[in-house]
């Protein structure tokens, strides 16, 4: 059985990736410093602790010899990067660090899927952006993630390490509680009908399952030549048409109040190609395709 291990395994998108290689009949092996989303019952082996420890993470994966590392471990907001763009770096580059040197140290012949987000392109000045578009961050957040792939790039030209770069755009689902679903479909359910944005602003969503199922295709058939693959649905979907779906999947009769705000370090628009992810054979998957069992969850956590 081929092993993966899941660093971030506490977190939102790891209970779904760790669902998705097991379903693919991986074994995997769930690495984080805390579980908020109580995610170790969905892992065959969950570790608790901090893959800055270069040490430990030698031992871990001399015991283990994965396959494939899939790696998570990372903070998770814009808006928390722009208060304290400090920390922000920190938490996405000292435990990269200490896990690419790691696999260096520890010579072992493994396939890394380095999670990295679309927030690298910023405001692309074209549309659908292409894995080759000039990468523009608009946040700290976008420019920490730059800064693990270009330490990626680092690893694999002169170390030897094989990895690629999974740029995620937006995801939602189960276990996540905050961003533009959840926040939406939380204020809906409790009567509260504003939402953030003009209703113009686009982006492209994904079902945290499909993004899952994705990053397994990709750990399975990509050539981790330091390559980037989009991982999207390649459609575009206005905030407005977003909320017009939450309410009506959360059986809202009202109709959504624009804002007109922006929230600092947000793109106007995104929109992905994702010809690469299907040249890789991962089948095409529509925007919506879960939401209504996330307001379904959404709904039992109020």
């Amino acid at each position: 059985m081929r092993t993966v291990l899941i660093t971030g395994a506490g977190g939102f998108l790891a209970g779904h990736v760790a669902a998705a290689f097991a379903s693919a009949e991986w074994r995997t092996i769930g690495v984080g410093r805390t579980d908020p989303n109580r995610q170790a019952a969905r892992f065959d082996s969950f570790d608790l602790h901090d893959v800055a420890d270069t040490e430990h993470n030698i031992s871990l994966l001399e015991r283990y010899t994965p396959d494939a590392i899939v790696h998570l471990a990372a903070p998770a907001s814009v808006q928390q990067s722009m208060r304290n763009p400090l920390a922000d770096v920190h938490g996405h580059v000292l435990p990269t660090a200490g896990l690419f040197e790691s696999i260096r140290i520890a010579a072992i012949e493994t396939r890394l899927i380095l999670i990295s987000s679309a927030a690298v392109y910023g405001d692309p000045a074209q549309l659908p952006v292409g894995e080759d578009a000039p990468v523009a961050p608009i946040s700290p957040y976008g420019f920490h993630k730059l800064q693990q792939e270009l330490l990626l790039e680092e690893y694999v030209r002169i170390h030897g390490l094989r990895g690629c770069k999974a740029r995620i755009f937006s995801t939602y689902g189960e276990h996540l509680r905050r961003l533009a679903v959840w926040d939406i479909a939380r204020r809906a359910l409790a009567g509260h009908y504003t939402v953030y944005g003009s209703g113009d602003e686009t982006r492209d969503y994904l079902y945290a399952g499909d993004a899952a199922r994705a990053i397994c295709c990709i750990a399975e058939n990509a050539e981790c030549n330091g390559e980037a693959i989009n991982v999207a649905s390649g459609e575009a979907v206005t905030v407005r048409a977003l909320a017009g779906e939450i309410f009506r999947a959360a059986g809202v009769d009202a109709v959504p109040e624009l804002t007109g705000e922006m929230l600092p370090g947000s793109p106007h628009r995104w929109r992905a190609d994702v010809s690469r992810l299907r040249a890789l054979g991962c089948p095409p998957s529509q925007w919506s395709s879960g939401l209504q069992q996330t307001i379904n969850w959404i709904r039992a956590q109020l």
